[in-house]
């Protein structure tokens, strides 16, 4: 719909269009609209992986980031052309976290005092970044524990780096975006 005094312009809620036509009529040139990207794509390669109490955390690799929710079916009476789904209960993966074999031993220990009937839970955060470098989202995994270490793999004619790869059993985890 046309507006008042601006020839070319139609508005609409939250956007503005002008008709190129008659701005190159008027001798101007032709508008461009910006473009604005509605959300902010998660770069994979650029994170920080903090634990509770451990210094030397750098990882290679982190995946397991999930929440999964059961369903039960209900048939309901009288209802004969569906079936109901109704959300049970969630549960949360295991978060994996890999990287090479470093001097200290605070990963194998921190399991092994798991082993040893020791609870020892730990928050774990995981930091994404955008590639200016500010934070973009944050994952905060509570009451973390080892479920599972491996060591590396060593073979006698490789030259690839040696591996050890720890799996976190945690209660949940919250997001926080910035």
């Amino acid at each position: 719909m046309p507006v008042p005094g601006a020839i070319g312009t139609e508005q609409g809620p939250g956007r503005q269009h002008v008709n190129s036509a008659a701005a190159r009529r008027l001798g101007q040139p032709a508008p461009t609209t910006p473009q604005k990207s509605a959300h902010q794509v998660l770069s994979n390669h650029r994170y920080h992986v903090a634990i509770d109490g451990l210094e030397q955390a750098a990882f290679s690799e982190v995946s397991g980031l999930s929440i999964e929710t059961e369903t039960l079916d209900f048939v309901e009476g009288g209802v004969n052309d569906r079936v109901l789904r109704l959300p049970v209960r969630s549960k949360v993966g295991n978060l994996t976290l890999k990287r090479g074999v470093v001097a200290g031993q605070q990963l194998l220990q921190w399991h092994l005092n798991i082993v040893q009937g020791y609870l020892d839970v730990r928050n774990v955060t995981v930091t994404v970044y955008q590639t200016s470098g500010a934070v973009l989202t944050r994952f905060e995994l509570l009451q973390a524990y080892p479920v599972k270490w491996s060591g590396p793999q060593f073979t006698g004619n490789g030259d690839a780096v040696a591996v050890e790869t720890l799996e976190l059993a945690h209660a949940g985890f919250l997001q926080f975006s910035q």
